[in-house]
């Protein structure tokens, strides 16, 4: 029988957000309740609100290059690279104060995060582990995204990204069983990325206020303006894996099925993770 989890220490981290540039500190604190899941609390603010990760508490109006969860009056941003660390290390319960609203980047990646929540420990609560799998398959389509999932028992995924760009017309890479291991070593480190010509519109979108050389990777013409050599010779798609990772953690258990995306983003993970949820099972192991 697996066992939920939680940490066995109180952790934290400070940094400033990618998108809105606020320092920010985050407390990881473990839990003893069984099915408390992964949530978000706004120490800042009056009451300290708790906002629970999962989709119906996401913004996806606001999910245009990160995954946003909001309940109360208040929001936290950019929440993605920390939910596919929790997913990556079988974290079910875990508080996560912050003291503002949107966690610090960091380098870019989950690999600090992740590298946190180790050291902090992985402790077995007294309470079984639940997923979600489904006995037919799920479609989303919009747009140029198409994301499907298919039975499985445990969680694949196979990822194709493409963009009008001589860069980086295509990239396709699959993971076959999502564990602690492979993800360190294949996932982890995969640093968000963006292209030349958008910084200036996002900016003045307000978004990656926080954003610089050192935690995004910067795409041109003919390559990426990073001094840092990529991490990875995919690194892109490996990235957009993380990202999917952590956006279908939303779900609020761990999922077993094989999923196939062409074109993945935050909003459109989000809806499909809710099509998802209308169909799935709960199944104990």
């Amino acid at each position: 029988m697996t066992k939920q989890t939680t940490i066995l220490k109180e952790i934290s981290l400070e940094g400033i957000g990618l998108h809105t540039g606020n320092k920010s500190v985050v407390v990881f604190k473990p839990v003893t309740q069984a099915d408390y899941g992964i949530r978000f609390i706004r120490v800042d603010l009056p009451n300290k609100p708790e906002i629970e990760a999962n989709y119906e508490n996401t913004a996806t109006g606001l999910a245009v290059r990160g995954t946003v969860i909001g309940k109360y009056g208040a929001r936290v941003h950019t929440i993605e690279h920390i939910m596919s660390a929790c997913a990556a290390l079988s974290i079910d319960n875990l508080a996560i104060e912050i003291n503002n609203n949107e966690p610090p980047i960091l380098d870019g990646s989950s690999k600090i995060f992740t590298e946190t929540l180790l050291n902090a420990g992985i402790k077995e609560l007294d309470a079984q582990r639940e997923f979600y799998t489904i006995n037919e398959p799920v479609h989303f389509e919009s747009g140029k995204t198409k994301i499907s999932a298919y039975p499985s028992d445990h969680l694949e995924i196979d990822c194709t990204i493409g963009f009008d760009h001589p860069f980086l017309e295509h990239q396709n890479l699959s993971l076959r069983d999502l564990n602690k291991d492979n993800y360190l070593i294949d996932f982890a480190s995969a640093k968000t990325f963006c292209f030349d010509y958008e910084i200036e519109a996002l900016k003045k979108n307000g978004l990656a206020l926080g954003g610089s050389m050192e935690n995004a990777i910067v795409i041109g013409l003919s390559g990426i303006h990073n001094k840092e050599p990529l991490r990875y010779e995919d690194e892109f798609v490996r990235h957009k894996i993380l990202d999917l990772i952590g956006d279908l953690y939303l779900v609020g258990k761990p999922i077993k099925a094989k999923i196939v995306a062409q074109k993945p983003g935050h909003k459109n993970n989000i809806n499909f993770v809710k099509e998802f949820a209308s169909k799935a099972i709960i199944k104990k192991n």
